[in-house]
Order: structure tokens, then sequence, then C-alpha cells
């Protein structure tokens, strides 16, 4: 157990221990596993690798655990009686299943009549801690059954009817998931578990498989996730874990936090290493955050296993002890925080505070939640200060997006006049407000909507409503844009709509004309709500505008409120984030804001229905854990801060009473109470507060870090296109819909894959199942009409026919089917997938891509091959990974079976390795100077422009 403390280089620790039993050739790559618990932190730990493994790999298990877990259960879908093509269910797909199947369910108390989809929410939460604790819906049901025996009240009657309705709906909700072929979350890891215990022998092969097991951010893990890796571990007991125990602030999500201070127990030889070196933070930082911390005495390790924790600081200064900010109310907490960030980004040395030229991006405002950003939002746009908030939740608040809402609303409720109003007035229609209020002034007035009366403004005289000729253009222009709309939902679905809308009104043209920062988040946003429409045409069984405006008010009402754009560190902006948001960040200044009594520390909330304590099977912390676990939050907040840290509160917040400081703010500072001056404002100055600064223009010069750019084939492919093309998909990404031709050659890779996979396994599956998984695999999104999509997939089933035809017969058995690789080459990290390598007597490598594209002749494929940059990169890949030279590289063609192949030679490898450098070097040059050049590369006489989804948009489109 390696305990690494706040700042310690944990992850590094990680990764080079694999790239150590890489080289050693203690393990191949593929007998390693190494579990984290989000994608961000997987993907960091395998550029480490690749880093410092250059030559490439591809076999490495890097993974979240219920990514694990899945491809666990892919690979092992027959032998679990399931569909290998199985469908995992987010929390907003969760509510519309549970939603849809609601009178299934025998639900009583959970399921009032007066508003059926009440308990939706909290009974989903309910079933997720269960699974968070391995507790299947037969176990839940025994367990009720044991407990009827010790009724004693009819306190107890009624609270174990509760739990029967409880524990049957459980069961159903499982039965109802298996026959639709469904998984959620929490399946991926407890359905593996049961895998391996219903079958020993798999799990020995697994146990084989894996010689060496890490865990990242063991602090984390819940009970089910560290029995997942017990039934790994248990044949060698070679498991390396990483965590502290002072980063312990999720249990909400039901992480245990006895996981890690009981693992000297249950491995009674583990070896136990503390890292205390920190290279993030001054000294004087490190130490006010371990005088906090050790308040949590003796319910940590150091105090329980007897080691020292106490982190020391690289630097050679001390540092500044954190500073304090205190106001008088919490607008002018704001301010003063708005003022001092203005004061750091001067463009002049400061030698007092030892910083010099501090970009926006080095500061960070932390908040103990969502709800307490406002005020320093507020003031930091009041200033002219650019900033983003990095939120875990407030994505539909969010301008750009509450106006698409408003816009779906308006189209599928005429009589809604809000939000209609809110249509009007956005950075779309740009209405002047006056306008606007006349408008629905007047259809109060005459008890009409606000459609009816846009609908009929030529009838209306001029006295009865006088309008600017720019304003009466607008409501021209709405009117036509929402009849348009209209008709359009009567044959499209929602997706299809909203992006029609943005298209027709320029909306998304008009954001990326712009170029600034605040315009990238705009774009960035909305390419996540487009993200909340694909996760309902995945799952709805009808996909109007009028089902997704009630499938997303019923998200609301659930208490469904996604995250806002991601964290990314090079975009020249104030972060503004909660405390959990920024786990895992550092910045040279932090600011810890509305540091009050009953903020930070929050009250502790019990869930909306608790687990029984019978059910749990963690070991329960002692003592006021939740107390303990919101000071280690806010030690997690403090120890992000590498140079500065601020401590800000207000005593007036709008409530009642004063409020008192935050007592982790004393404790600290190890003061008894609080220090720094208060800060009061006179009423000229509180007025003054208000004034507007003057507008600044903050242009993005640079949108990546490019130091380490990675590049996939598909981007490289993309920026010999048109570099202008490349800026759409990978700069601003701006939302697209998928192109039919897309959603019609994933469903035919996803059928082939499971069909080659079987055949690797020894089994040839029917025709019939082929059929199955296509269908499952398939989407009804980007078709023309009903008839084409119709029409597009008898002809993939054909497709298929003639593929298990030909490749039943063949011998030949596949070595890697959509295998990842990855590989470094001059600081470029290059990734992709084979569709499928086969290896043949005497080595002889052949790398096939299979092809949905038809109409193709035996000439022509063979001269795409020879051409295709996808080919050359996989010979590329093999090439470093191996040092073999694949003796055949293919392409085929599914619909008609046609392949085109060529022989490549050691000058192709040299090729390709320029073509990958020189793009390299050219995206790197267009990233730093902000400049991308509409160049498309032409097909025979058209252009690219012709067939790409951003032709509506572009300035530079030669598309007629």
């Amino acid at each position: 157990m390696i305990i690494a403390g706040a700042g310690t280089g944990k992850t590094t620790v990680i990764a080079r221990r694999i790239a150590y039993i890489i080289e050693k050739k203690l393990a191949k790559p593929a007998e390693i596993l190494a579990l984290t618990f989000t994608d961000k932190a997987a993907g960091e730990m395998e550029e480490r690798v690749d880093q410092l493994v250059p030559y490439g790999f591809t076999d490495t298990w890097i993974s979240t655990f219920h990514a694990f877990g899945d491809r666990i259960l892919r690979d092992n879908a027959f032998d679990l009686g399931i569909s290998p093509d199985f469908k995992v269910l987010s929390k907003p797909q969760q509510v519309l299943f549970f939603q849809q199947n609601i009178f299934k369910f025998n639900l009583d108390y959970y399921r009032p009549l007066a508003n059926p989809t009440k308990f939706i929410s909290a009974v989903l939460s309910f079933f997720s801690r269960l699974k968070d604790e391995n507790v299947s819906p037969e176990e839940f049901v025994q367990k009720i059954k044991n407990q009827k025996s010790k009724i004693k009240s009819k306190e107890d009657i009624e609270e174990i009817k509760k739990l029967q309705e409880l524990a049957n709906a459980y069961t159903t909700y499982e039965d109802l998931k298996t026959k639709a072929g469904l998984l959620d979350f929490g399946d991926q890891v407890t359905k593996t578990i049961g895998l391996f215990k219903k079958r020993p022998k798999i799990l020995k092969g697994y146990q084989n498989h894996f010689k060496y097991i890490m865990v990242d951010e063991y602090q984390d893990t819940n009970f089910a996730q560290n029995e997942l890796v017990k039934l790994l571990s248990s044949n060698h007991k070679n498991i390396c874990v990483v965590g502290d125990d002072d980063q312990s602030i999720y249990k909400f999500r039901g992480a245990a936090i006895s996981n890690i201070m009981r693992f000297k127990k249950d491995y009674k030889n583990a070896k136990q290493v503390v890292l205390t070196q920190n290279y993030r933070s001054t000294q004087a930082i490190l130490d006010c955050s371990y005088r906090l911390i050790r308040h949590n005495d003796p319910d940590r390790l150091e105090v329980q296993n007897k080691i020292d924790k106490k982190l020391k600081s690289t630097k050679k200064e001390y540092g500044q002890t954190p500073k304090e900010i205190y106001a008088d109310t919490l607008s002018q907490e704001a301010d003063l925080v708005a003022a001092e960030i203005e004061k750091l980004t001067k463009k002049t040395q400061n030698s007092k505070l030892k910083t010099q030229n501090l970009l926006y991006r080095d500061i960070a405002i932390l908040v103990r939640a969502n709800s307490s950003a406002d005020p320093f939002l507020r003031a930091l746009n009041m200033r002219g200060i650019p900033h983003k908030f990095v939120g875990s939740s407030g994505l539909y608040q969010q301008e750009e997006v509450a106006v698409l809402i408003s816009f779906l609303t308006a189209i599928s409720n005429f009589e809604d006049s809000l939000n209609l109003y809110n249509l009007l007035v956005s950075d779309i229609y740009e209405m002047p407000p006056v306008d606007a209020i006349k408008l629905t002034s007047w259809a109060n007035r005459k008890n009409k909507s606000l459609y009816y009366l846009l609908k009929n403004l030529d009838k209306i005289t001029n006295d009865d409503l006088e309008l600017s000729k720019d304003s009466e253009a607008v409501t021209k222009r709405v009117i036509e844009d929402l009849d348009e709309e209209i008709n359009l939902s009567k044959k499209q679905n929602a997706g299809r709509v909203l992006f029609d809308f943005l298209k027709r009104t320029n909306y998304l043209k008009k954001l990326e004309k712009e170029n600034t920062i605040e315009a990238q988040i705009k774009i960035q946003n909305i390419a996540k709500f487009f993200d909340k429409v694909r996760e309902f045409t995945d799952i709805a069984s009808a996909e109007t505008v009028n089902q997704f405006i009630n499938y997303l008010d019923a998200l609301r009402g659930a208490g469904d409120d996604p995250a806002t754009v991601e964290f990314d560190p090079d975009t020249d902006a104030v972060n503004v984030m909660t405390v959990h948001s920024a786990k895992g960040l550092e910045f040279p200044v932090v600011f810890l804001v509305n540091l009050i009594s009953d903020k930070f520390p929050s009250r502790s909330r019990p869930e909306a229905i608790e687990v029984p304590k019978e059910l749990i099977k963690e070991d329960l912390p002692q003592g006021d854990w939740h107390r303990e676990e919101e000071r280690r939050l806010f030690y997690v907040g403090a120890t992000r801060a590498k140079d500065l840290l601020y401590f800000s509160w207000a005593r007036d917040t709008g409530s009642f009473r004063i409020k008192k400081i935050s007592p982790f703010v004393l404790e600290a500072l190890d003061k008894v109470k609080a220090g720094g001056e208060l800060v009061k404002l006179s009423p000229l100055e509180k007025i003054a507060q208000f004034e507007q600064s003057a507008p600044k223009t903050h242009t993005q010069t640079a949108f990546f870090d490019v130091d380490v750019l990675k590049l996939t084939q598909g981007s490289i492919d993309d920026y010999l296109t048109c570099a202008y093309k490349y800026r759409y998909i990978h700069i601003l990404k701006i939302p697209i819909l998928r192109h039919h031709a897309i959603v019609y050659g994933s469903a035919l890779h996803a059928a082939v894959a499971e069909f080659l996979r079987a055949k690797k396994r020894g089994k040839i599956i029917s025709q019939n199942q082929l059929f199955e998984i296509f269908e499952n695999a398939w989407d009804s999104e980007g078709f023309l009409t009903v008839e084409h999509e119709e029409k597009r997939k008898e002809q993939g089933k054909l497709a298929l026919s003639a593929f298990w035809k030909r490749e039943s017969k063949t011998k030949d058995l596949p070595s890697l089917i959509e295998s990842k690789f990855k590989f470094s080459l001059e600081g470029i990290t290059v990734v992709g997938r084979y569709d499928r390598v086969d290896v043949k007597p005497g080595s002889k490598i052949e790398i096939i891509d299979y092809k949905s594209s038809e109409n193709i002749d035996e000439e022509r494929a063979k001269s795409q091959a020879k051409e295709s940059t996808q080919l050359a990169i996989y010979a590329l890949s093999y090439w470093r990974a191996y040092r073999i030279l694949p003796e055949k590289l293919t392409l085929h063609f599914l619909e008609t079976g046609i392949e085109g192949s060529y022989a490549p030679i050691q000058k192709d490898i040299e090729k390709t390795e320029k073509l990958i450098t020189d793009t390299a070097q050219k995206i790197n040059r267009d990233i730093k100077s902000n400049h991308f050049t509409a160049n498309p590369k032409y097909f025979g006489r058209e252009p690219a422009c012709v067939y790409c989804a951003y032709k509506s948009i572009c300035p530079f489109s030669l598309a007629k």
C-alpha cells in the first residue's frame, strides 16, 4: 500500500511501476491491470506510461472499474446468458426507463397516484447504493424475511412494508433491464463479481492472466469494487493500491474509507510506503492544511498505522500563510475576491507576492456547492474578468442551453409565453427587452398567448402596440422560424429539429465567428446538451420534441442537473468550480470562498431512502463521520494551491442571522477567532460596485496544450481533408448530428466484431444472432425517411448474410479484434484501433479494415488500400509495437466481399512516420497561432466541402 499525500505524485508512481514491469519483462503489458475512477485519470495514466515506454504497446489494461467490468461482461456474455451488445443506461436514461415502465412495478407508498414519478430518482439512488454494497435482489428479499421475525411495533410493520415494496421493485427493475438487454453502471461491477463467483473457471483464467494489479485513489473505492479486486488478487496477492485517507471525499457516492483503513488487515503481509515529499505547494500552505486535518485524529491512518504523514515541500522558500478576506456582505466578499484577482493579473512584477504576470487560468475560486458560485461569477463579470464555471451541475441554467430549452418548449406548447419571451430577448434574436415587455403585457391584458399575438401581429393597430422596426422584423423572423420547426418536428426527432434551428438561426456560426473564450465555452456547453438529446434518442420509444421536453421535465424534477463544460487548463480564464471538481487539479492561486458555518461544513443531509444498516457491508466509521468528511474536503481544497491561498467569508449572506466563520478556517490557522479586518463599504461604494467595467475582448490564442499532441488516424485524415474541418471537430468541438452512413457502418462493425470474437472462442454464431446484434446496435438517427432507414437496414442484413457465409467457411482465426493501439513518435501520441489482425503460419501478419461503403470494384479497392492513411498507420503501429512488418494490409468491403490489399515495405513505414510528424507540426503551428486555413481536398472534381457536416456554417465552404 502506497499512502500518497496531496501533491506527492501518486499517478507518476503507478505509471513508473507499470513502465518498470514492462521494461524488466516481469510481465507482458496485457498481464498488468491498473484500475482508476475516471476516464480522465485512466487517460492521464496511459499518457504517462506512453512517455516512459515510448516504443508503443497495445495491451495494458488501464481503465476505470466500470470500463473493466464492461469488457469482462462483453467478453463472457454468453456464459452469463446476456447479449454481448447490451446497452449501459446513464442515470437520466434509468429515470426514463423506470418512468416508461412505472406501472409494471408493484408500488404503493413509492408511487403516489397524485404524482407517480415523485420517488423515481430516490428509488434509483437506493438501488445504486445497494449495488455499491453488492446486495442482490435475492439477498435483499432474504434480509427482509429475517427481519420480519423481529417486528415489535406498528412502526416496524410500516418500515418492513416499505422495504418489502422496495425489494419487489428492485427485483422487477433487474428483470425488466435483463429482458430489454440493458445494464446500469452498478451492474458493470456487481455482475462481474457474480460471473466470477458462478464461473470459477473464468475467474481463475483472469487471476492467472493478471500478474500485477494496481488501484489508484483506493480511498474512493466502494465495497463492491473492493470485493472485485479481492477476487482477482486472491491467488497471488500481488496488488498495489495507492491512496490517501485524508482525501476521501466521496462518501455520498458510496465510497468506503474503511477499505484503505483496513488494507493491512485484509493483506497481512502487505508492505506500506508513505510518500511525503510534496512537489506542489509551499510549506506554509502544507503546514496550515496539516493543522486542519489533524483534527480528524484518531480516525486517520497516521494514528492507526503509526506513521508520519506530514508533507514536506520541495520549494526552497517557506511561502506566505493563507490570506484572509473578511467582508460585511456576500456581494462585498465576491467583489473583494474579484478585485484581488485584478491585482494579481496585472502585467507587473510583484516582489512581495513572488508572482509575475499571472494568467487568469492560474487562479481558481473554489466553492463548497454549485449554488455558492453565483455571487462570484457576477463579480467577475462586473469587472470584465474572463472566467468559466466548471460545475458538477448547472448545464441547464447556462444561458446558451436555457435558450435551446426555451425554443423546444415553445414549439411543443404554444401557450407557454414565458419560454417564448426568453427566446425573443436571447442572443439569437436580440429583441430589446422594452419591446418584448410590451408584447407580453398586451398578451396578458387580452388573455392571449404570446405565440397567438406574434402570429396575428399584422392585425393589431400601431395605436394598441407600438414596436420599433427592428422588433417588428424580429417578430416576423421568430414566427417564420418557429412555424418551420413545428412542421419539421412532425417528421423528425428532437435532435434533428434542434440542430436545424441552430443552422437556421446561424447561432453556432455567430459563436464560432466571435472566436472568444466565452463563445468557445458556450459551444462546448451546447455540445454537452446534445449529449443529453442523444441519451434520450438512444432509449426513448418516441423521439418527438414533446416527448423530449417531458423527459427533460422528469429529469429536472428528479434532480438531474448535468455538469457544465469540463476543465481545460489552457483556456485563459479564472476557474470557478466546486472543491469536488478540483480534486486532482492544482493552481498557483486558490481562493476558498464563502467559508461560513452551515456552508462549509455543510449540514448533514440523510439520503432520501436510507439503506438499512443490516445491508451495509463496509465497516461504518465511528464518531462524527460527516464533519470528518467535510474537513477532508476542506483539506483537498487547500492543497490545490501552489503558491497563494486565500480564505474568504462574509458575516451577512442575506439571511436573518449574522453568520459565523467556518471552524475549519480557525483550525487551519490555529486561531481562537477570526483575524483580518472587516471590510465595510460606504453607500456610494456599494453603488459604484455596479459600474460596468469597460468591455474586454478575451480572444484565445491556443485552446490546447500542444507539448504532447494526441492524434488518431481519424484526426490526421480530418486535417489532411481540410484544416478548417479539423478546427470545427477537434478544437471547437461543434456538435453535429450523426450521418446515416456512420450509423450504418457502426452497426455493421458491431455485428462483425461480435461474430469474430465468438469465432475466436471456437463458436460460430447463427445468422439470426448476427442480425440481432446488428439490430441492437442500430440507431435511427440521421436517415432521410423511415423508408430510407428500412432499406438501409435490409441492405446491412444482406451484407452480413454474405459475410457470415464467407467467414463461416474459412479457417482463419483473428488474433486481435477491435483492439486499441498506441505509440509515441517525436513527442506525438498516436492512438487508434485495429478492426482485425490475423497471425498466420510463419508469423505472417495481415491487418484487415472493414468498410461499409458500396459500389467498389477490385481495381479501385486495391488503389484505395494503397492510398489509405489508416492502413499505413496500422502498419506503423504494429511495426513499432512488435518490430514485425505486416505481410498484407487489406480493405475488406462488407457489402460485396471485395478486398483490396497491398504488401507494405520499410519505405512505407518511413513515409508514414514523416506524414505524421509533418501533419503534427502543422497542427501545432495552427493551434498556437489559432489560425486554420480552409484548404479542402478534392475528390475527383468535387471539393470535400460537398460531404462536410459543417458546410452550412463554414464561411469558406465551396459546396453549392
